[in-house]
């Protein structure tokens, strides 16, 4: 494919999955391309071998494009380790901090950091590549300081004050679930369905109302034994303990959501259960918005 207009290319690189947008001089998509080719099917280090045939795939004029990329492959599992920034970061200091090196066939890349934080001995976290769709969100609001929550396999609910990173804490919400659907006593005997059943999931919202979540989860063994909970319902059940139990530790009424729509649909549902107010934004268009903002730090440094 000849996409000539392509003046960046724009890596989203995980631990699963592989996400590569092709923008042009102004920011604008021009083509996208996905595949299951996350840092786990990287064999032997071979991240260029990888990457090459992608960004080929998309345009053949690829040599002297300069490549940036977000995500885990800025870990120590990734192709470079690039430290992190602590918190608060704002957009310059994730820009200004990227590892810059060149590609086998020329072109100039970039790997973003990813954002740390710590508030007391015992407590730090850390994050990469959620903090670029964190970014992109105030581009989509009227707000520099808000709360956003990011679902997925590990959620994140993170503080923004004028523009910046100032705080977050992660939850292991998304990865309880997987291990409790296939690896525990409560395993549910049928799978999600791609509907919500809303009444078993509202049910297990209400139940984490005391904050008792290990009882909470073995309650749907309980519940199932005693007829009270369908074998169909048991999933969605689970599904509600988990989320309601992290939004319950909510401190802010209103949050803005940024992620995948099936998923944020779950969590609008559980917020409107416990009264807290939502405002829900796709995480692609904010993590396209993000780059827009990094890749014009980026610019005004050269």
């Amino acid at each position: 494919m000849n996409n000539n207009s392509i003046a960046t290319f724009v890596v989203d690189w995980g631990t699963s999955n592989f996400r590569l947008f092709g923008l042009d001089s102004n920011g604008a998509l021009i083509d996208t391309i996905e595949a299951p080719l996350g840092l786990l099917q990287i064999k032997e280090g071979k991240f260029a071998e990888a990457l090459e045939p992608k960004l080929k795939a998309m345009t053949s004029s690829y040599h002297h494009i300069p490549v940036l990329m977000a995500g885990m492959v800025g870990s120590a599992s990734g192709w470079k380790e690039v430290p992190y920034v602590a918190a608060p970061a704002s957009v310059s200091d994730v820009a200004h901090n990227a590892v810059r090196f060149e590609l086998p066939w020329g072109a100039l890349a970039r790997i973003l950091p990813g954002v740390s934080y710590r508030s007391a001995e015992l407590y730090c976290d850390v994050m990469r590549g959620e903090e670029v769709q964190v970014f992109g969100l105030p581009l989509l609001t009227d707000s520099n300081n808000m709360r956003v929550v990011l679902p997925g396999t590990h959620s994140k609910h993170v503080d923004i004050k004028s523009g910046a990173i100032s705080s977050f804490s992660t939850y292991f919400t998304g990865e309880l679930y997987a291990l409790l659907s296939h690896y525990s006593s409560v395993k549910p005997p049928l799978p999600a369905q791609e509907v919500i059943n809303e009444g078993a999931f509202i049910k297990g919202v209400k139940r984490t109302a005391e904050g008792a979540l290990l009882n909470d989860i073995f309650s749907a063994r309980a519940l199932r034994l005693f007829g009270e909970l369908a074998d169909h319902e048991v999933a969605d059940y689970l599904s509600g303990i988990l989320i309601g139990n992290e939004l319950h530790s909510s401190t802010q009424r209103n949050i803005y959501l940024v992620g995948g729509k099936a998923l944020c649909a779950r969590y609008e549902l559980a917020a409107r259960e416990l009264q807290i107010e939502t405002y829900t934004f796709s995480g692609n268009n904010c993590f396209l918005n993000g780059i827009a903002r990094i890749i014009k730090e980026i610019e005004n440094e050269q």
